[in-house]
């Protein structure tokens, strides 16, 4: 149900309630409040737009139109949002499915020079070794689309396995296993040990 300014918290009782900053910042923008909206547009933007970015294989002008649109649908939808997760992963959802179903529907286009933009606590982050970065951000070109997402969630924007679980409506196991393949296919393609059309 969509907050109202009578059953909004202060920002004490959000905090004392363990309500995140994101989701009081959602109610207060479900309420009206246009500079909340603002606030979580600052707050994610760009953090989106780089999950979306690995996601479009690197196409800038698409992983920038899937961003906006991301916005405009979470705004328009605000009612919808339920505070049973955070403002980012209901985000995410909206993103991620408008992402795939675009992406379903063209190839990827490789973009030999890209690296990966690592936005979150990760060992990747780490690599010293630019011919490293440059490998290991082909390969990822080269994943399917599922693996290539959990392994940037996982990888590059530190999510953890319930938090992917929960967002993309998949079982805990089941992600573990998912992303335990997606390694194993991220270290084979760097290895050269299998090729891109054994993964499709």
């Amino acid at each position: 149900m969509a907050a109202t300014p009578g059953n909004l918290p202060t920002a004490e009782a959000s905090k004392a309630s363990g309500v995140t900053d994101d989701r009081f910042l959602a109610m207060r923008a479900q309420a009206g409040d246009r500079e909340a909206f603002s606030q979580l547009v600052h707050l994610y933007s760009e953090r989106l737009h780089a999950m979306l970015l690995h996601l479009a294989n690197h196409d800038r002008d698409l992983a920038a139109e899937l961003t906006q649109e991301a916005f405009v649908r979470a705004y328009e939808r605000l009612a919808q949002f339920s505070g049973q997760s955070s403002f980012y992963t209901w985000l995410y959802r909206l993103a991620r499915n408008r992402a795939f179903d675009l992406l379903a529907r063209k190839r990827p286009v490789e973009s030999p020079g890209a690296e990966p933009v690592a936005t979150g606590r990760s060992a990747l982050d780490a690599l010293g070794d630019a011919e490293l970065r440059e490998r290991l951000a082909a390969a990822l070109r080269l994943l399917p689309l599922a693996s290539r997402e959990l392994l940037v969630m996982r990888e590059f924007d530190g999510w953890d396995y319930e938090r992917i679980s929960h967002a993309l409506d998949v079982p805990l196991g089941t992600v573990k296993s998912r992303l335990s393949r997606a390694r194993l296919e991220l270290h084979a393609l760097l290895a050269g040990t299998i090729h891109a059309e054994d993964l499709s």
